[in-house]
């Protein structure tokens, strides 16, 4: 009888000990405890953090007997119960944790309710994703993993010792296989040839598949046309272990990769897991599009703010010609009078101001007109003299010594012409508001444009005769909001977004400067290939 027992229960057992090994080597923490929230068991990854040698010395003890903080500790059981009452899953809770390390982290935690074989709760169990990077950098993506259900199966096999063996460990596996069926991933073994041995996970039904479905098959095979991922194989029969990610049948999969060796190191087979994290990447590609609106809007805030700068200076200008044509038409309106001609002195002085209205109406409408958003090829030099010339016309740089160099050939890039002129005009105001306050020195700002053949760049340097940028603000100058200039004169975000419109076409900025002798930027930009002749 009890050769007949073992018989019957040693394949039992085999396969509890591979849901133990499969659950031991997968890297996310999972845990599990009764009603009255203590623990019932965990895996080593769990017992890891929580600093204890096995995962069995975390049977009996409660949130309060682990390295948690009494807080954490609180928001942990509040959400064990709200599980536990609710009968519902509480999916990606992003929880506190502090381990026996003391350092903090966070984690997201999913967790769902055991059930018995009636259906009636007797527990909770979680499994914790470290998010911690994510979180520092606000790149916080959702990932919905429930494959800590497996640990159900050996939480149930451990509830179940108490009974007979037989009937314990087929419980046991019952539940294991539901609940990996229930949790969206799918999980998986191959042996050392690339052949699956286990396949199973609620995953599966997304691709068509069966549990089961993939053993006796080699993934080399049945994937042959997804080198993707026989890449990932390959690398983890050559025993390492890493996380990947690949697109397949529309869906996109993180897929981790555990190899398992024997005592002597020798590799005896690799564990694999898919998690579907394709609303994950949805959410990223919504924060990037959101991030690309939110930078739109800063460059029409900074050219708004440049544009009413110049717009202001050349209202002065119109103000100064319409002076003088209402001189000229009251000296006209004497000579009919009088029925003499004009004199011919006072008919070019009209010449001169008729030509400057012109001019000033041309430069507003330029300033005023809408930024496009294509790519063009241009001559810098061009955008170079324009942008001195607005500038000019607006009286910004009109009592100052403004000097331009540029080559006697067309400097070629593809740009966006607009968004180029505005980094002009942003770092020629800048140089002329360094020198205005300057009095023991000629107050210069030099526009020099040159092309640099060995990095394939076109440079252009403006160089001021100013009160200089002192070394500690230095790094921080490119920081939105920082400004040096009085409250009212800046709104610290012109050299951001100058960095931001360059960078967008392949190049960058650079300061050197020196307090009391001025300051140099330099921005670079990618020469466009030339035209064949």
């Amino acid at each position: 009888m009890w050769a007949r027992e073992a018989v019957v229960q040693a394949p039992v057992r085999q396969e509890a000990e591979l849901f133990r090994s499969i659950l031991d080597a997968l890297p996310y923490p999972i845990f599990w405890k009764g009603r009255d929230l203590r623990y019932l068991g965990c895996n080593v990854a769990f017992a890891r953090i929580v600093g204890l040698a096995h995962p069995d010395e975390v049977v009996g003890r409660i949130d309060y007997e682990l390295p948690w903080r009494k807080e954490d500790s609180d928001f942990y059981r509040a959400n064990d119960r709200r599980v536990l009452e609710s009968g519902e899953p509480l999916p990606e809770c992003e929880e506190p944790v502090r381990g026996s390390d003391g350092r903090q982290r966070w984690a997201q935690t999913s967790k769902v309710p055991l059930r018995d074989g009636q259906g009636v709760i007797f527990g909770v169990l979680g499994i914790l994703i470290d998010v911690t990077e994510q979180r520092e950098t606000q790149e916080r993506f959702q990932v919905a993993l429930t494959a800590g259900e497996a640990a159900n199966r050996m939480l149930r096999a451990q509830v179940a010792e108490r009974e007979a063996m037989q009937r314990a460990l087929v419980a046991s596996e019952m539940r294991l296989r539901a609940a990996v069926r229930g949790a969206q991933v799918i999980l998986w073994a191959l042996d050392t040839r690339g052949y699956f041995t286990f396949s199973d996970g609620g995953g599966m039904a997304a691709l068509g598949l069966e549990p089961g479905g993939l053993v006796g098959h080699s993934i080399f095979e049945l994937y042959a046309e997804h080198p993707d991922i026989i890449t990932q194989a390959r690398r983890a029969l050559a025993g390492e272990s890493f996380t990947g990610y690949v697109l397949f049948s529309g869906l996109h999969y993180e897929t981790r990769y555990t190899p398992v060796f024997d005592e002597s190191g020798t590799l005896t087979s690799v564990i694999g897991l898919a998690l579907d994290v394709t609303e994950r990447v949805r959410y990223h590609e919504m924060l990037e599009a959101e991030l690309e609106r939110t930078r739109n809007q800063l460059l029409r805030v900074e050219r708004l703010a440049t544009l009413g700068t110049l717009a202001a200076g050349m209202g002065h200008e119109l103000r100064n010609i319409s002076t003088v044509l209402n001189g000229l038409r009251t000296y006209f309106s004497e000579c009919a009078q009088r029925g003499v001609p004009p004199d011919p002195e006072e008919l070019e002085e009209l010449g001169w101001a008729c030509g400057h209205v012109a001019m000033h109406g041309r430069h507003l409408m330029e300033l005023g007109r809408p930024g496009r958003s294509t790519v063009e090829r241009v001559d810098l030099r061009e955008l170079v003299s324009g942008s001195l010339a607005m500038l000019r016309t607006a009286g910004i740089i009109k009592h100052l010594k403004v000097s331009a160099s540029v080559p006697e050939s067309p400097v070629w890039v593809e740009v966006n012409r607009t968004r180029v002129e505005q980094v002009l005009l942003n770092l020629v105001s800048n140089a002329t508001d360094a020198v205005e306050s300057v009095r023991d020195r000629p107050a210069e700002v030099r526009v020099r444009l040159f092309e640099d053949r060995s990095s394939g760049t076109a440079c252009c340097s403006v160089d001021d005769t100013g009160v200089g940028i002192p070394e500690e603000n230095l790094s921080t100058i490119f920081e939105p909001w920082f400004t040096t200039k009085p409250p009212g004169r800046g709104t610290g975000l012109g050299l951001p977004v100058v960095r931001t419109i360059l960078q967008e076409f392949g190049g960058d900025l650079s300061v050197e400067s020196q307090v009391g002798k001025g300051s140099a930027f330099t921005f670079r930009l990618p020469l466009a290939v030339r035209p064949a002749l």
